[in-house]
């Protein structure tokens, strides 16, 4: 099973976007200043799955092997080829002893540096963070549930979810 992984953050600090408003009346956005976020980890396959891990903290190693855990036990027939960017994180001793403790389970393709264009993961944090432009969240607990109601739209799309691997620079390599 070909899987793409990828992590991003979503912060109470609002994702600021040019908009209209009457002339003379400049929109103003109160926000709660902090870098608080919250830290996805996703999973896309071809066929439209979505696989999504949360937590109040960056991800580390630890954290990444879990969530490789729990892919390992969704498709417990199944090797996977997981196919992620070269983070710092994806690279480390506790990564590569999990993977020698997979061996022939899970195999990992690296992304060539600088091409987020080559990871339909990518694709899936754009259309979240279009969602979540000029607006405020007071809370994580806030943002949590935004964004668990835009995720859950997302994985029920299926045909969304495929069209991220139509995308010229993805689609040679799932076709």
């Amino acid at each position: 099973m070909i899987v793409y992984i990828d992590e991003s953050g979503f912060y109470l600090l609002p994702l600021v976007s040019r908009t209209w408003a009457p002339k003379g009346q400049t929109p103003v956005i109160a926000e709660k200043a902090g870098k608080e976020h919250l830290s996805l980890i996703a999973a896309v396959t071809p066929n439209g799955r979505l696989y999504i891990s949360g937590q109040d903290k960056a991800y580390d190693s630890e954290g990444v092997i879990n969530f490789l855990e729990y892919l390992c036990r969704r498709y417990r027939s199944k090797n996977l080829l997981v196919i992620w960017d070269g983070a710092t994180i994806h690279r480390s001793l506790a990564i590569k002893n999990f993977l020698a403790y997979k061996k022939g389970r899970v195999h990992l393709v690296t992304l060539p540096g600088y091409s987020p264009e080559l990871n339909p993961v990518e694709l899936l944090w754009s259309q979240l963070k279009r969602d979540f432009k000029n607006r405020v969240f007071i809370s994580l607990k806030d943002l949590a549930e935004v964004l668990t109601e835009k995720i859950e739209e997302i994985r029920k799309n299926t045909t969304l979810l495929i069209s991220f691997f139509r995308k010229k620079e993805i689609a040679y390599f799932t076709d």
